[in-house]
């Protein structure tokens, strides 16, 4: 016998089967046959919580940016260093990388973005909200004197570019970066620059 369970809590039970899904075929040769039988459910079942499998994977994309948000909210939110905020989001996307199947639903993620115009839509969205938090947290540092005066929103860009491109790597195949090593000379690089003093004359 099914258990009862809340409709958030079979929403939750839907997109994880449906994510499931989509790892292992990706979006377009998914059947929402395939989302039933994964999460246990009816295709009935399914519709009574989603429309199509477009909006379920819509509700999927919300998801993985609600999660990023809300962790990357408390840090860029709190009374810290810029350093300690900086260390603070690579630890967290250290993690995600090193962990989780993140980079490649990120891929699958973008490929819709290319074909669907309300998910790329919704994509740049996310994008730009978290450039703008960032470079709020970097025009405040520089306020403080911690960071020199540059133009803020490009090295936000700037710096989710890096993680965007180390996450793109890990999706297609590269070979996986030491990540605890290279969080360390991100940081190195950022705090101390990349050229000695006799190089820069």
């Amino acid at each position: 016998m099914t258990k009862h369970r809340s409709p958030d809590e079979r929403a939750t039970q839907i997109l994880d089967a449906a994510r499931a899904c989509f790892m292992r075929k990706g979006y377009f040769a998914t059947k929402m046959d395939e989302i039933a039988r994964e999460s246990g459910l009816s295709k009935g079942g399914i519709y009574f919580h989603f429309d199509s499998k477009r909006d379920i994977f819509r509700s999927l994309v919300e998801r993985e940016y609600n999660r990023d948000m809300e962790f990357i909210d408390g840090v860029l939110d709190a009374e810290n260093d810029i350093a300690t905020i900086l260390i603070g989001l690579g630890e967290h996307f250290v993690q995600q990388f090193a962990a989780t199947d993140k980079p490649r639903f990120t891929a699958i993620i973008a490929e819709m973005a290319i074909r669907d115009e309300e998910i790329d839509e919704m994509v740049q969205e996310l994008q730009e909200s978290y450039i703008g938090r960032l470079a709020s947290v970097l025009e405040r540092a520089m306020d403080e004197g911690q960071v020199r005066r540059l133009h803020a929103t490009s090295a936000a860009t700037l710096l989710k570019a890096i993680i965007d491109g180390i996450q793109a790597g890990m999706a297609v195949g590269g070979s996986t970066p030491d990540l605890e090593k290279l969080l360390e000379t991100s940081m190195e690089v950022l705090t101390r620059g990349l050229l000695t003093d006799e190089a820069l004359g």
